[in-house]
């Protein structure tokens, strides 16, 4: 099973960043190798509203002498602005105060400044992980118990980490995420064998 081939809700969609260099071309190969083995990502849990992702339109109106109506034009858009709703929790954004690249928490990759690639995994069930790659069972599941799987990648930061406390309900945080790159996708992996 690959793509998901009916309508239905992503349940179980996560957000995944990349602890490897930012590929000097973003093909699909190169991006999925971002992560092809669990130690190559930290995913952002408890992800409680994902924002919409793409590239929206940007429909300009142009007069033409002569015409009696104007004509539209596709502009270059403006990047969406991605705002993550999670339920905070404390020590998956404590600082270890080591370079996300290396051993560093989603903590440490806050306002650090260096792009990294994030994947979006749009899933209708629980997947065994988020890895795109290996002989074990990967965001695409195992032979035995397929998941369909869509894979949306950009290159990005992670700007800023607002947190909202609350006596009513669970602690959130806004994960604003800026996007240095076009959307690449969707994608998908197959389940391993």
């Amino acid at each position: 099973m690959t793509f998901p081939t009916s309508i239905s809700a992503a349940q179980y969609s996560a957000i995944a960043i990349s602890r490897s260099a930012v590929p000097a071309t973003l093909t699909e190969a190169a991006l999925k190798a971002n992560f092809a083995a669990a130690s190559n990502y930290l995913e952002i849990k408890n992800v409680r509203d994902m924002p919409a992702l793409g590239t929206p339109a940007n429909i300009v109106k142009v007069p033409v002498y002569g015409q009696a109506q104007t004509q539209s034009i596709g502009a270059q858009s403006d990047a969406p602005d991605l705002e993550l709703t999670v339920n905070f929790v404390p020590s998956d954004w404590s600082k270890s105060g080591n370079a996300f690249s290396g051993t560093g928490t989603l903590g440490d990759a806050v306002g650090d400044g260096v792009a990294k690639v994030f994947q979006v995994a749009l899933l209708t069930a629980k997947p065994v992980s988020l890895m795109t790659g290996g002989t074990t069972a990967n965001v695409g599941g195992s032979a035995a118990s397929p998941v369909p799987n869509a894979l949306i990648y950009f290159v990005g930061k992670v700007e800023s980490l607002l947190v909202t406390p609350a006596r009513d309900d669970a602690m959130t945080a806004t994960v604003a995420l800026s996007i240095q790159s076009d959307f690449y996708g969707p994608y998908t992996v197959t389940a391993s064998t």
